[in-house]
């Protein structure tokens, strides 16, 4: 399975014939697991993000018995501005350009920016996003940056106010 950290997992459960009991190993923290009435039940919420295998050995009974599956736990999204308090609402001259806009994420495997000037930039790389350039359009450009992949919906906004040549 995957999981978002903090969200429970689906209840997985093997079903067992001729054990009398039965060691787990190798599941995230936060996870619960028995085995009853030959059943074994993994359930609970994951408490740290991770690629986890795990396997179950049966013990009792004849021969030897095991079974292994993993659980994926992914971080929640995050976006925090990285380059200064105001980058983020800043105010321009036409064809002057911005100061560099950064903001660090995490859980993210992309990011996508809209609502920016002509000439002026937003990418996404190594759990960074990154908006420079220089506008060559004057107004009011209230920007959105929505991080894609992980777990969770997360944006950002900021404005850049872009002032035309005095004539």
């Amino acid at each position: 399975q995957i999981v978002c950290l903090g969200d429970a997992i689906t209840t997985i459960t093997y079903i067992t014939t001729g054990a009398t009991g039965a060691n787990f190993t190798g599941l995230p923290a936060g996870m619960t697991v028995s085995w009853s009435a030959n059943q074994v039940i993994i359930s609970g919420t994951p408490t740290s993000a991770g690629m986890y295998t795990y396997t179950i050995n049966l013990s009792g009974g004849c021969g030897t018995v095991s079974a292994t599956g993993s659980i994926s736990v992914m971080l929640v999204n995050t976006i925090n501005l990285t380059s200064g308090s105001g980058t983020d609402d800043q105010d321009v001259c036409i064809n002057t350009s911005i100061t560099d806009i950064t903001y660090a994420t995490t859980g993210a495997t992309g990011a996508a920016v809209t609502g920016l000037p002509a000439g002026v930039n937003g990418n996404w790389a190594a759990n960074v996003v990154t908006i420079n350039g220089t506008p060559t359009e004057s107004g009011i450009f209230n920007y959105t940056i929505t991080l894609t992949g992980g777990c969770g919906t997360v944006t950002e906004t900021g404005t850049i106010t872009v002032t035309p040549d005095n004539t």
